[in-house]
């Protein structure tokens, strides 16, 4: 096995696109979800596995596959080898055709706001409590914008939106609750308030029970395919990554992942 540290933003998509070149049959990450985010841009569409020792802010990912969170379990996890497949997501930039992996979730509008104000060093001194505080304070002053969706043939009016692949946002929020890492499709929430004492009502909701099903300001739709336009900014899996317009789908390729 060889070991790689990274000294620089992207560069374990090459490393990872790199050992995957070279027949390795198994990536290993040590890191957080941005980390894995970039490792799943090299192992995308080839036949490597990736397996996940989680040493990031929230490790929503290895949560959700039921990973220890203890390096040392974790690393007897990926000595076992089980794997199951999962169905990533792309985000297409329609200004420049990049596209980019995703396996939890895409945010427009106020999430990718708040990921964009976080400061480094209070993420990196208090972890995932950064983004609530920078959420709180960011909160009291936004101005949002209102984008526009297309799914399924039908139009929607958006302040934010959560194309999910896995149920749970962040760990601790159930945005998207219906929403399946091996699923090949999404369920999307679409949030259409501008006013935010009802963002907070909202989130207090999502915290508590998920997200509401019964309220007029929110809706939930499952498709393989969005369209946004307007202007916004975009997250994916924790990381900012621009602006509308951009198209969601379903990736062509699912990724094998080590499991318990």
């Amino acid at each position: 096995m060889e070991l790689k540290l990274t000294t620089r933003p992207h560069e374990a998509t090459e490393i990872a696109a790199r050992a995957a070149r070279n027949g390795s049959s198994d990536v290993f990450v040590a890191g957080g979800d941005g980390t894995i985010n970039e490792v799943i841009q090299g192992l995308a569409g080839t036949k490597a596995r990736l397996g996940i020792i989680p040493r990031g802010t929230a490790n929503v990912l290895a949560r959700e596959l039921g990973l220890p969170l203890d390096e040392q379990e974790a690393a007897a996890v990926a000595a076992r080898g089980k794997s199951r497949r999962i169905h990533l997501g792309l985000a297409i930039d329609e200004t420049n055709n990049i596209s980019r992996h995703f396996a939890l979730m895409a945010g427009i509008g106020l999430d990718a706001s708040i990921v964009r104000h976080v400061r480094p060093r209070l993420k990196k001194r208090i972890g995932k409590g950064a983004f609530w505080i920078s959420g709180l304070s960011h909160l009291a002053s936004w101005r949002p914008h209102p984008f526009n969706l297309e799914i399924e043939g039908r139009e929607y009016t958006a302040t934010f939106a959560a194309i999910g692949k896995a149920p749970r946002y962040g760990g601790d929020l159930a945005i998207t609750p219906n929403a399946r890492l091996d699923e090949p499709e999404f369920e999307v929430c679409v949030i259409e308030t501008s006013n935010r004492f009802r963002y907070l009502r909202l989130l207090s909701q999502a915290m508590r029970a998920g997200m509401p099903r019964d309220n007029p300001a929110v809706k939930f739709v499952k498709t393989a395919r969005v369209i946004a336009r307007g202007d916004a900014p975009v997250q994916i899996d924790g990381e900012l990554i621009g602006s509308l317009p951009m198209r969601f789908e379903i990736a062509p390729h699912s990724l094998e992942v080590i499991v318990p």
